[in-house]
């Protein structure tokens, strides 16, 4: 299917009910993290077994939740919507936009793939996530943790990742230009760094030693 197709098979009251059912759990930290689940979706699950809300339109902030196997591909965040102070696993946000809001705060096995994430807020740690062809331009991070993260041909210009630590990831074709990488650690393979650009390097390490 393609994107047009995953977001008009949405129907107005699949919609609404999806929302509902977000909201009756999203937001509310003193609930049991068995109560603390992800919604049904009325297509079931892909082929790859995950719950499929790929084109889904919320209105709900995904909030202190924990999400495990959902397919978000193509879907839309819209008013102030956003992925705030969640545990997510093995979740699927390829082509999501996500742009100008927050996308934090764990992240296990997931994939971003074309994802825009572009002036979007992130925290706290991604492990094993996917970020290829995605745009994190003017993005900003600060004190996160990437650990085997790929972000192959990803569009870091003028994003502002500040004392982050990224072990043992992956930049091929990533270009960094006119932000901010200050304080941050890479570790691992050296042949697998991006291109910096005109970007801040201040105190940048790597595998210990000081860039500049």
């Amino acid at each position: 299917m393609s994107k047009k197709q995953f977001i008009t098979r949405w129907d107005d009251e699949q919609l609404a009910e999806a929302n509902r059912s977000l909201a009756a759990v999203t937001g509310k930290s003193n609930l049991h993290k068995k109560d603390r689940l992800f919604p049904s979706s009325p297509f079931g699950q892909t082929a790859a077994g995950l719950e499929d809300f790929r084109g889904v339109e919320l209105t709900e902030t995904i909030q202190y939740l924990t999400v495990q196997g959902v397919d978000l591909s193509y879907a839309r965040f819209v008013g102030a919507a956003s992925l705030n102070t969640s545990t997510f696993t093995n979740c699927c946000f390829d082509r999501v936009k996500l742009d100008s809001r927050y996308v934090t705060r764990e992240f296990s096995r997931c994939s971003f793939r074309g994802a825009k994430l572009n002036n979007a807020r992130i925290s706290e740690r991604f492990e094993d996530c996917d970020f290829t062809g995605s745009n994190l331009s003017k993005a900003i991070a600060n004190d996160v943790s990437f650990i085997r993260c790929r972000f192959s041909d990803v569009n870091f210009r003028g994003a502002m990742f500040m004392h982050c630590r990224f072990e043992e990831c992956s930049f091929e074709g990533a270009v960094f230009h006119n932000g901010s990488l200050a304080g941050s650690r890479f570790t691992g393979e050296t042949g697998l760094l991006p291109v910096w650009g005109n970007t801040i390097l201040d105190g940048v390490k790597i595998n210990g030693e000081r860039l500049v």
